[in-house]
């Protein structure tokens, strides 16, 4: 009896958790496309061509982003929140689930970042001059862009737990969902490539490394995916059109985030246990 009732809830869970997927995403295309059509609409009346407005857009393809990922953000944290027990949920969420970065993450994040520079072999780009305020926006806005995705399904996980087993197969989902939504419906994401793939599993990884806190993920993303992002041309949006540096091996990327991917998932696992039974000693 008691197997039958936690079959129904399981399943029940598992829709509520796949419709906040879906309506995540389906929210972030919604708000892309009013802003874009706002965008348009200003534009044209101003007399610009169609060319001018896709070059504003892509010039300012980061600020827009992120502003549509913070919109879906909270626009689903609002929803999420309702069958919680906590007056403040996000807040509570917050707390709780922060963890204290331990060695194994910095180890982790300097072999990430070694490995990148070697094989990228990167150079200064030849330019008259270097807008900062770009390199500024390719880090604020990277980090927004992906950190947005990893708290919302950190957080929906937190409201509704699910089974590790659960929680794995809903990770890979979400992963290739917004891998298919930013090569397909943002459009001014020219240079997307399987980058994306590899952030988010890391980050989601070394989350549920250590009870699905959110904070080691944040420390990866500063310490290592932004800076790769906005310095040595891995930009998703802007390619190595405004990056200081610019990558100049001759092998495809994909095959040095194939191998990052490979190698830091194994990693994580060997020292998987070591920390679990680590944190059930303090």
């Amino acid at each position: 009896m008691n197997f039958l009732v936690n079959e129904k809830l399981n399943k029940k869970k598992n829709v509520i958790h796949i419709s906040f997927i879906f309506f995540y995403f389906f929210s972030i295309w919604a708000i892309f496309l009013i802003i874009s059509s706002v965008i348009t609409f200003f534009h044209l009346q101003l007399g610009h061509t169609l060319t001018v407005v896709e070059n504003w857009n892509f010039d300012q393809g980061w600020e827009i982003s992120s502003l549509v990922k913070v919109f879906a953000f909270f626009l689903l944290v609002k929803f999420i929140s309702i069958r919680s027990v906590s007056r403040k949920p996000l807040r509570e969420f917050f707390i709780t689930k922060f963890q204290l970065p331990n060695k194994e993450l910095f180890v982790l994040i300097v072999f990430n970042l070694l490995f990148s520079i070697l094989f990228l072999k990167p150079v200064v780009a030849e330019r008259v001059s270097f807008e900062v305020s770009k390199l500024f926006s390719s880090y604020i806005g990277s980090f927004i862009y992906i950190f947005t995705d990893v708290l919302f399904l950190l957080f929906l996980q937190h409201i509704y737990p699910l089974s590790r087993k659960r929680r794995l197969v809903e990770s890979t989902l979400f992963i290739l969902l917004s891998y298919y939504l930013n090569l397909k419906v943002f459009t001014h994401s020219n240079y997307v490539n399987i980058s994306l793939v590899y952030f988010l599993t890391i980050c989601l990884g070394i989350s549920y490394w250590r009870k699905s806190n959110w904070s080691f993920p944040f420390i990866f993303l500063i310490l290592f995916v932004c800076p790769i992002v906005s310095f040595l041309g891995i930009d998703f949006i802007w390619g190595t059109e405004f990056s200081y540096l610019y990558p100049t091996t001759g092998v495809p990327i994909f095959i040095l985030f194939i191998s990052l991917l490979i190698v830091s998932i194994c990693y994580m696992q060997f020292f998987r246990k070591t920390i679990a039974e680590r944190d059930d000693q303090v």
